[in-house]
């Protein structure tokens, strides 16, 4: 592809930083040596390949999903060891991992109720394929509260015993999304939350040993927990972080990162100027932005190098740009047709709603174009 500059590209569009994102990338890699874990990247706010080899240092090997959609996509372009990381439940996803299984030198489920495994359990040997048994991670709950069964819990316990015990089935491991860390307000606090997720992760490890059961992988993840994590976690050998790719304003206010770390934004152009009620207008709205903001604040984004300027609404492709305080806006600084950038509060909702990602070098030239997968 020729390279273009920024005012040559349709807008609303997603920039990627390629500068950025290869020393995040980068970092994450460094980090998870220095810790002595596996990182296990998660593909979901990217889902393309260029992101997939930069996350993998170009192995292609050891990642998580959380579509059989994305599966799927990295199984077709020479990915291996894939974890779909989201409770499996029902037949037609049993069916398409199936696929997986025998495709791939290893491909792993994850599932954190009775019945779902008794519902996989039941379809392996229906379908009269039990020669390799399909490997399994059970997914715990320390603390976040969505998915995943309790770590403190007997349940937790006969779920692991339930997946080793039968010739359908191994388990593979344990996984956790640290997902409260996002309410962190500092990097120490984020450290503060690692630490009592790997030891409650640990502990849970621990106890299936005392009992007998094998586990081998014993996982945690989320990009603050991983990008800013205690110096030792005993007993946790996985990292499965993803949004650290971009980042964004929500991990930069967590504590996660710098802001200059934030390696996607938004490219939008000025449409029209209304001096009358202090405002302009842009082509990004919710379509390109998500309606994802900061709580209780309705800060949909911020732009760059114009810190005067908010975006105070959206509707489905216009967004209303007024001043971050009572001043009054110089409209000449803002032309007609003129190019603004916005930061993204929460990249992985971004970039679901692009269907390219335009990659820019240091001089803001355009030097390629990454194309995720879609669907489920």
């Amino acid at each position: 592809m020729a390279s273009r500059k920024l005012h040559e590209l349709d807008t609303p569009c997603m920039l990627v930083h390629e500068s950025k994102v290869k020393k995040n990338c980068q970092s994450m890699l460094d980090r998870c040596k220095r810790l002595g874990v596996q990182l296990r990247p998660h593909m979901k706010t990217h889902k393309t390949v260029e992101g997939g080899d930069l996350m993998t240092a170009g192995s292609r090997r050891c990642i998580t999903v959380s579509t059989l959609a994305e599966a799927e996509f990295y199984a077709e372009h020479g990915f291996d060891d894939i974890l779909y990381a989201y409770p499996i439940c029902d037949v037609t996803k049993f069916r398409r991992a199936h696929a997986l299984h025998k495709q791939l030198d290893v491909f792993h489920v994850m599932v954190d109720h009775a019945d779902q495994l008794q519902s996989l359990q039941q379809y392996i040997l229906t379908s009269g394929d039990t020669t390799e048994p399909w490997s399994v991670f059970i997914d715990i709950d320390v603390g976040y509260a969505r998915t995943g069964v309790n770590s403190d819990s007997d349940v937790a316990v006969r779920l692991a015993k339930a997946i080793s015990s039968a010739s359908s089935t191994r388990l593979a491991g344990v996984y956790v999304h640290c997902g409260h860390s996002y309410y962190a307000t500092s990097a120490e606090e984020i450290r503060s939350i690692a630490k009592e997720a790997g030891e409650r992760t640990s502990s849970f490890a621990q106890r299936l040993l005392d009992e007998g059961i094998a586990c081998p992988i014993v996982g945690i993840g989320s990009t603050p927990s991983c990008s800013q994590p205690p110096d030792v976690l005993p007993g946790i050998n996985e990292f499965h972080p993803g949004n650290y790719i971009f980042y964004d304003l929500m991990q930069h206010w967590a504590g996660s990162c710098e802001r200059d770390d934030i390696a996607a934004c938004v490219l939008t152009r000025v449409i029209s100027h209304y001096p009358d009620r202090n405002q302009l207008v842009i082509d990004c709205g919710f379509t390109a932005l998500s309606q994802q903001s900061k709580p209780n604040a309705r800060t949909y984004g911020l732009f760059v190098d114009h810190p005067e300027l908010k975006l105070t609404g959206t509707s489905q492709e216009l967004g209303v740009v007024g001043p971050s305080t009572l001043q009054k806006l110089d409209f000449s600084k803002y032309p007609i047709g003129s190019l603004l950038r916005i930061l993204p509060y929460h990249s992985c909702a971004v970039a679901g709603l692009h269907a390219r990602y335009h990659v820019i070098n240091d001089q803001d030239i355009c030097t390629g174009t990454w194309i995720p997968c879609r669907g489920w």
